[in-house]
């Protein structure tokens, strides 16, 4: 069951030092990643070169903020950090439950629960050598774990150059003549992987242009699979799929404007002729776009 927070109440029991700490945090969009989870909400919030995950809502039948930053205080006091998520939340107009649970920890979600307690458990020591171990073996989790520490520059192009090199290898695959279909599905698998840690980085509007070559370069390469239908190992979708939902999600994150996204869908479906992009995926965002775009893919 939902209940209804009054904001008025809530903005007027803090104090004066700590609101105008977090609207400082709100003003200078230190509250990202926001997220309905556990019957309240959580968001990362960057504080100087400190990022936390405050999570906010009710338990016990109290508005309650717990924070893992040095400043949470005891009690049913908020830190500045979860007032800004607090803020955050209500002007998205994320609905609580009459019954939250900090970070997900519950019965909903038994597996998290008993990661939870794993780490609880071990020394700091040991938590360290495993996050480092699995960061030096998984580029992505490298990337995850570099992001939440606030250590990404968005002004770094590596990344985007680095994926540029990944789409021009796979437009290549089948130039010559000693490729095979294997080939063509490990290009693919490698766009999928790489796009996937592209998206871990700082957001940046040129993302977007890559992601869709990287979707026109795989419609091209589909084809082989398409006429191989009887020998592939891979299915056209399972590339395609993961590489349209990451640029439908660059395109949600980037604020574009329905007319945006359905120019640039327009785009897509006119120069991918192996039906590897479903103009569907987008339809929350194309809002009365949506039928237009139907239309002119049935004429």
């Amino acid at each position: 069951m939902a209940v209804h927070i009054d904001f008025s109440a809530f903005r007027s029991s803090i104090p004066v030092d700590v609101a105008a700490a977090a609207e400082r945090l709100s003003q200078a969009g230190g509250v990202g990643d926001l997220e309905s989870v556990g019957g309240g909400a959580r968001a990362v919030v960057s504080d100087g070169r400190s990022r936390f995950e405050p999570w906010v809502g009710v338990v016990d039948r109290m508005f309650t903020g717990d924070c893992d930053c040095a400043e949470q205080p005891a009690g049913d006091v908020f830190c500045a950090h979860a007032v800004a998520v607090a803020l955050a939340a209500f002007e998205a107009d994320i609905r609580f439950s009459a019954a939250g649970s900090p970070h997900e920890v519950g019965s909903a979600q038994p597996d998290r629960a008993d990661y939870l307690r794993a780490v609880q458990r071990l020394g700091p020591q040991q938590l360290t050598d495993l996050v480092v171990q699995q960061a030096v073996g998984d580029r992505l989790f490298a990337t995850l774990l570099l992001g939440k520490a606030g250590m990404l520059d968005a002004a770094d192009e590596s990344p985007l150059a680095g994926f540029q090199a990944v789409i021009r290898d796979a437009s290549n695959v089948t130039n010559g003549t000693r490729w095979e279909l294997v080939d063509v599905e490990n290009a693919g698998h490698r766009l999928v992987a790489e796009v996937e840690i592209l998206r871990a980085h700082p957001l940046v509007p040129a993302m977007l242009d890559l992601v869709e070559e990287a979707i026109e370069v795989w419609d091209e390469l589909a084809g082989q699979l398409i006429d191989a239908y009887y020998a592939r190992r891979t299915d056209p979708e399972e590339i395609g799929e993961p590489l349209v939902d990451a640029h439908r999600d660059l395109c949600e994150r980037l604020g574009l404007e329905p007319q945006d996204v359905a120019d640039r869908v327009t785009r897509l479906l006119e120069r991918c002729r192996n039906d590897t992009v479903d103009p569907t995926a987008y339809a929350d965002l194309l809002g009365e776009h949506a039928d237009t775009i139907g239309r002119s893919v049935r004429g």
